[in-house]
Parts: structure tokens; C-alpha cells; sequence
């Protein structure tokens, strides 16, 4: 398609013209209706030789086949949804208390691995589009103290030009051309621009006295009546494509100030070229590798738990490979504006393998993670201070999850920042484009100890009843060999929980004649614990604060048994080792051989 050289756009009543040059063979009279598909009228001589146009009645005719402009259709706005062929998302409940059999650990189809993260909003080039600006320049009564209706008016002149940059005091003139005197001058500068990718843009427009500025359908901002140079500003968000400008203005007296400037979703502030068109950012690749950020402008109000998303309206929308924003910059994909800004991201992520994974938020104000249905951190009020951030637990298992995560920023450098610690990866920023590593799927077929996980409430003091309690997953385990004076406090597969937890170790084994017998069992912990073999209570330790070593014999037939060991941990040092004497051995570490 040759290269776009020239568009004008005139505005009369409830019409809009639009006409493309120079090369006639091609170049078509655009007519843009109230409603229903554009139509295009072949031009037979050069755009350039129109003086004037008018709509004139005549008899009725069938209307020509309709031809619609490809270049306005609005694009369609991608589906955030997991890939094809991925499992739907699982719930995060598990049953208290089932053995490993009889637990839903695993999905039955693993997850594709997800490809590599992008690096933040990629910037498109700029389209080129080679627009222009029609100023209609119009003689205004001397009491003029408010834009007019332009329509009632006739033009005095009609200039050609790039941009919007008149300050003749300072030397600029754009549009070069005006009248000798600015007194009652009045301009209606009318064009097209093209955008390549998308994005929110801000709009700033500065003048001395009335200016109204429209994008496309929309007025975006008004700066009315008789004043000295100010600005405006104003946020759009704009899809690839043609979009529409009209702006107003008058100067009463004196010389005239009127400047429109943009700043695109990623640069600098910069004085409008019509003519060169817009960039915003590139849509990725995969767009199931990045976190969709739809982006509110809150009321001004105190907002402590966060606003009601529900009841605002978003101005547009952004991406994000991660969630690492801090400091001074703002937020990537959205120039100009750090004070009450609320983003609602969502994404979808993928897990292969299972286990717990621990999440770490941290926001300068408000902010809530959820993971399908389940509140899995949130920074309010109350714990916004702590410079660590607020941690949350999920189970997950092979599957795709969808999250999201709501945001509100007040003012100042904002800051949301969102970890995540896999059972057995140490913290790292999260990515939906990485995939989550858990246990393997056939971990549960292996001869380890299972070790049910629960989060037990501050101040508790005694052993709860883990059979009334929800776990909050599992972990597994070759030994029941986890020293009080081990160095680290965590538990292999609850990452970043130490304090307030209980484990429950299940085993199911079978014995022989010739292992029946007398077995001695030997508890060493920190807090309590409580070792159940059969229906009998071989081992009861509680002492909470302080370590203890305590045994107990029991006689076991040849036949199946089921084990439980209970462990109960407050704060402080951790730890519980479990030590068995089969009949006529030596004692030695609990664990599957």
C-alpha cells in the first residue's frame, strides 16, 4: 500500500468529509455517516483542485455499495484465558486428613512449560502516517469571551500544518500564516493521525484563553473563557489505527499562546506531529506470558481497604511482565500520572508438579492477590509499614491458575512489588510466563513419608486436633530427621514459615512374621508432639517453649498399620526427629529404606 501523503478532515453539521491524495487514480471522496458503514466516492482529478464542497439535494437513488474503511474498525481486544489445552484451573481446598491415595495431588495432563518473560511494554515504531492539520482560521466579535459554535461562522482562511505550536512571543509560528492581528482570532484545527500498537496516552494543551480538544468521539479537555497561557491535561487510550483531532480555540487580545503536546505510553513529553503519528506499545507475543493491567483514575478520597473497582470505569490498559515497580518512575505504560491510580492485573500462570507456594506482596498502600477464588495476601492499613511485605500461602498442583492482583496508589513513588518462593526454589520475582515448579508428579508413588501441613493461629496453646483442621498442603519427606540445632528453621516444602505451624507425618506399612514384635519409638522436638500407632497413643510430649526426648514401646503383629505423628511448633527454635528400635536391632532415624 503506497505511502499515505496527505489527509484532511472538514467537519459541517452532522457530516464528516475526509478525503486522501494526491495520486487521483486511487484517491476516493471518504464520507463518514452517523451510523451505518463509511462510504468512498472515486475521485476522477487531483483532491487538490477541490475549493469547496456542499451536500446538494436530489433525486432519490439507490446509495452505492458501502466499502468500510478497514483503517477505523476497532481491534479486538485479546481474550485473557489459558492456552488451548490447558487444564482448567483447580481449587485450592484439600480434605483434612486423607491418606496420599486418596488425595487429588496431581492433575492427570501436565503443563506445556511457558516461554521466557518479555521485558515490560515494548514500544511500537511510529506509523509515518504523513497527516496534516486544516486550520480554519475565523474573525471573532471584539466581545468575544467564550468559544463559539464555529459553525456559524465562515472562515477567513485555511492553513496547512504539522503541528500546534504558536507562541509568537517566543518565536514559535505554527501554523505560519495568521492575520497581522490576533485580536478575536479564532481557529478550528481539524485533522487525522495514525497510531501504531496501543496504549494511554496523555494529552496536554496549553493557551491563553478558550481551547477544547477532542480525540475522536471523546473531549477530552476544555479550557474555556478569557485567561492567562495555563495547560490542560488529559489521558486517552488509543487502539492501532486512524484516530480523529479537532481542536478549538480563540485569543481575544494581545498575542495568542497554543500548544498541544503528547506523551506516549512509553517516552518523554513531546510537542505533537501530526504528521509523524503515534506509538504506543506493541502487544506481546504470547500474550499469556504478561499480567493485564486495566487502569482507573480513583476519585479523590481516602480509600483504606481499597476502592470498589466494580463502580469505576477504566481509561484503558497496560501489560506487565512482572510486578517489580518502585521508586520514582511511575508506572510503566502510564506517562504522567502517579496520584490516585488504581490497576487491576490479571493473568493466568501454569504449575507443573505440586506443593506450597509462597507468595510475598509489598505495596505503598493497598493491595490484594487472589489465586482463582482464595485471598492469598493483602496489604491494608494495618500492615502496609511492614518492609517485608505480607506473605501468603497456596497449595497448588499441575494445572493453570488465574490471578489477579488489585492495586490502589494514592500519591508519591509508588511501589507493588509481588515474590514468590516454590517448594523447592528460593524467592523470586513472579512471572506468568514461568512456570511453577512444585514436587513431581510421581512423588507420591516413591517411598517417602507424607507430611500434611497446617497453619496453626498465633497464641494457640496446646496441640490442636489436626483431623478438625484443614491442611494447608504437603510435603514429602525419605526421614522423619529434622534436628532442633539444624541451622535453617524451615521445613523442606513450607517456604518462608517457620513459627506457628503443624506437620502431620502419615504412614501406612505392613509387616511380616518374622518382623512382628516389640518396637520402640524415641521423640526429640521443640513444642509438642504426639505419636498415634493403631489406635493407641504411643507417645504424648508436650511442652511448649522447650525441647523434649520422650519414648514409648508398643507390640505390633505381622498385618497392615497406620501411623501418625503429630508435631506442633509455637516460635522459636524448631525441629523433630523420630527414632525406632525394631525388636533386637539398634535405634536408628525413622525412615523408608
Amino acid at each position: 500500500m503506497r505511502t499515505l501523503l496527505k489527509r484532511i478532515v472538514a467537519v459541517s453539521g452532522a457530516i464528516m468529509l475526509v478525503w486522501v491524495a494526491p495520486v487521483f487514480a486511487d484517491d476516493y471522496l471518504v464520507i463518514k455517516k452517523k451510523s451505518g458503514p463509511t462510504q468512498k466516492v472515486p475521485l476522477n482529478f487531483p483532491p487538490d483542485q477541490i475549493e469547496s464542497f456542499h451536500v446538494e439535494a436530489g433525486p432519490k437513488a439507490e446509495a452505492p455499495p458501502a466499502a468500510e474503511d478497514q483503517r477505523t474498525k476497532p481491534r479486538a481486544e485479546p481474550q485473557i484465558r489459558p492456552p488451548e489445552g490447558e487444564q482448567e484451573p483447580r481449587p485450592l481446598e484439600t480434605k483434612p486428613g486423607m491418606p496420599p491415595a486418596q488425595r487429588p495431588l496431581y492433575g492427570e495432563t501436565p503443563t506445556p512449560q511457558a516461554q521466557r518473560p518479555v521485558p515490560g511494554p515494548i514500544p511500537a515504531e511510529a506509523p509515518g502516517g504523513k497527516g496534516t492539520f486544516t486550520v480554519n482560521v475565523y474573525k471573532l466579535p471584539d466581545n468575544i469571551r467564550a468559544l463559539p459554535d464555529y459553525s456559524a461562522f465562515r472562515p477567513k482562511a485555511a492553513i496547512m500544518t504539522d503541528t500546534i505550536n504558536l507562541e509568537p512571543a517566543r518565536g514559535q509560528n505554527e501554523p505560519a500564516g495568521l492575520p497581522e492581528s490576533y485580536d478575536g482570532l479564532g481557529m478550528r484545527c481539524v485533522g487525522i493521525f495514525l497510531v501504531s500498537g496501543e496504549g494511554i496516552f496523555r494529552w496536554r494543551v496549553q493557551s491563553k484563553d478558550g481551547m477544547r480538544l477532542h480525540i475522536d468521539d471523546k473531549t477530552l479537555m476544555e479550557n474555556d473563557g478569557i485567561h492567562e497561557p495555563s495547560s490542560k491535561v488529559g489521558f486517552v487510550h488509543l487502539s492501532e489505527g486512524v484516530h480523529t483531532i479537532i481542536l478549538d480555540s480563540f485569543n481575544s487580545t494581545g498575542p495568542p499562546v497554543l500548544k498541544v503536546f503528547v506523551q506516549p505510553p512509553v517516552g518523554p513529553e513531546q510537542v505533537f506531529s501530526i504528521g509523524t503519528g503515534l506509538a504506543g506499545w506493541k502487544e506481546p507475543a504470547k500474550p499469556y506470558d504478561v499480567l493485564w493491567g486495566q487502569v482507573y483514575f480513583v476519585p479523590k478520597g481516602d480509600y483504606p481497604e481499597g476502592p470498589d473497582f466494580s463502580k469505576l470505569s477504566p481509561i484503558g490498559r497496560l501489560t506487565a511482565s512482572d510486578l517489580n515497580i518502585s521508586g520514582g518512575e511511575g508506572f510503566p505504560g502510564l506517562p504522567g500520572r502517579k496520584d490516585m491510580v488504581g490497576i487491576r492485573y490479571q493473568g493466568f500462570f501454569n504449575v507443573k508438579g505440586a506443593g506450597i507456594f509462597a507468595f510475598r506482596l509489598s505495596a505503598d498502600n493497598f493491595a490484594k492477590l487472589t489465586i482463582g477464588n482464595h485471598v492469598i495476601a493483602e496489604v491494608n492499613k494495618t500492615n502496609k509499614s511492614d518492609p517485608k511485605g505480607i506473605l501468603g500461602w497456596a497449595f497448588l498442583q499441575d494445572g493453570s491458575y488465574p490471578i489477579g492482583l488489585d492495586y490502589f496508589h494514592p500519591g508519591g513513588p509508588p511501589k507493588l512489588e509481588l515474590f514468590v518462593t516454590q517448594p523447592v526454589k528460593d524467592e523470586e520475582s513472579f512471572s506468568p510466563a514461568k512456570t511453577l515448579a512444585g514436587f513431581a508428579s510421581d512423588t507420591g508413588k516413591m517411598n517417602l513419608v507424607p507430611a500434611f501441613v497446617y497453619f496453626i493461629k498465633p497464641g494457640t496453646k496446646k496441640t490442636p486436633n489436626f483431623n478438625k483442621a484443614s491442611p494447608a498442603g504437603m510435603f514429602f519427606t525419605r526421614s522423619v530427621d529434622f534436628p532442633i540445632n539444624r541451622g535453617s528453621r524451615e521445613f523442606p516444602g513450607v517456604p518462608k514459615r517457620e513459627d506457628w505451624l503443624g506437620l502431620r507425618f502419615y504412614v501406612k506399612f505392613s509387616l511380616t512374621d518374622q518382623e512382628a514384635g516389640t518396637y520402640k519409638f524415641r521423640v526429640v522436638c521443640q513444642d509438642s508432639a504426639r505419636l498415634i500407632i493403631g489406635k493407641k497413643m504411643v507417645i504424648n510430649a508436650e511442652g511448649i517453649g522447650k525441647p523434649l526426648d520422650q519414648s514409648g514401646t508398643i507390640d505390633l503383629q505381622a498385618g497392615s498399620h497406620e501411623m501418625f505423628l503429630d508435631y506442633f511448633h509455637t516460635t522459636g527454635p524448631n525441629g523433630i526427629q523420630m527414632f525406632i528400635t525394631p525388636p533386637g536391632g539398634q535405634e536408628k532415624i525413622f525412615a523408608f529404606e
